[in-house]
């Protein structure tokens, strides 16, 4: 396969680069080892997946009708609805015959003015031009999970419809926004649930109106999307009302804030445990054990967080004609991104003699 732009990734910046690129007149074709668009909300499909930036954020600026076919159900969606949107978008832009899933890039190196790439299934592609999309990699657990006998599962690697944790016992490493999320839509199914959290988080209970006709209609009515939205504020007091278990509560600065379904109060169920990752003794077949006793589990989860590796460029090689888009901790990701795509391909289109 000849082409002008090939893009690694099919996530929020993969799709809207093709995009751009096909509507500019180039050949452009992406690549993603997922089985279906969405990127990080493919691979991140737990239970309680939410987003925490309000879904006019989520929107493409680059297509108005996309965003008027376009309604959610309510302000902060579900990562299936997520998922949904981005395959939307993929069908009404018609992106899909320009794209193959479940398939990697194994290696993409410089070759004669050129990039030769390597893809698994597909074979040789060579492309002028090379826009790597690729998230980041999830940062490796503190704990050792290799001597547990059950079942092991990352939240950045957990597929649609996985994993069902109904009648047992689950053990979740670390204190993430995923497990913020993830804890309170699976305490009422499993039989127990312990957390070894390695620090508090700053949670704020999210308000999460559900869009009827006349909110979906008062939404298409305001484009382009807004801006980058402000953070959200901490709120210790609020914090405080709602647990009685001090070590729920952060006691240093202010981090950022996750928004939370019951995250604080799944704890004062009588099958909910909180252990600390600093008391940790070991990790064995049957589960793990603290200083406090002793864990036997089915299912131990490693809360991976969002964004927080870096950039997974296996294979990759730096070279002219290469352009990484991944988001910047300190910027809301789906508005970072919009912007870093439409620099990237600007600067193609300079370069470009057609």
């Amino acid at each position: 396969m000849d082409l002008d732009v090939a893009v690694v990734g099919a996530g929020f910046s993969g799709l809207l680069a093709l995009h751009l690129l096909r509507e500019a007149g180039l050949r452009a074709h992406a690549f993603d080892a997922a089985g279906n668009v969405g990127g990080t909300w493919w691979w991140h499909a737990y239970p309680g997946s939410h987003l925490d930036t309000s879904c006019e954020h989520y929107q493409y600026r680059v297509s108005e009708q996309l965003y008027r076919d376009w309604g959610w159900s309510e302000r902060y969606p579900a990562g299936y609805e997520v998922q949904r949107w981005f395959r939307f978008v993929a069908d009404r832009l018609d992106l899909r015959r320009s794209l193959s899933l479940r398939t990697r890039v194994v290696s993409a190196v410089p070759d004669d003015g050129v990039w030769a790439l390597e893809t698994a299934p597909g074979g040789p592609v060579r492309a002028r031009e090379l826009v790597v999309c690729p998230g980041r990699r999830p940062v490796e657990p503190a704990v050792d999970t290799a001597a547990f006998a059950g079942l092991v599962v990352r939240t950045a690697a957990w597929p649609e419809d996985g994993h069902d944790l109904t009648g047992r016992r689950v053990g979740i490493v670390g204190t993430t926004p995923a497990t913020v999320q993830l804890v309170p839509w699976i305490v009422d199914r499993v039989a127990s649930l312990v957390v070894l959290a390695d620090g508090a988080v700053d949670v704020v209970r999210r308000h999460n109106p559900v869009y009827g006709w006349q909110e979906r209609a008062d939404y298409r009515a305001h484009f382009p999307p807004p801006g980058e939205p402000g953070p959200t504020p901490a709120d210790r007091a609020a914090m405080r009302a709602r647990t009685e278990d001090r070590r729920l509560l952060p006691d240093a600065g202010s981090g950022p804030v996750v928004l939370d379904d019951g995250y604080l109060e799944a704890f004062a169920r009588d099958h909910v445990t909180l252990a600390s990752l600093a008391d940790l003794v070991r990790v064995d077949p049957s589960g793990f054990a603290t200083t406090d006793g002793t864990h036997e589990l089915d299912v131990l989860v490693v809360a991976d967080a969002f964004d927080a590796g870096p950039p997974a460029l296996d294979g990759i090689a730096d070279g002219p004609g290469r352009h990484v888009v991944v988001a910047r901790p300190d910027r809301t990701p789906c508005v970072d991104l919009q912007d870093q795509v439409e620099a990237v391909v600007g600067t193609i289109l300079a370069s470009t003699v057609r």
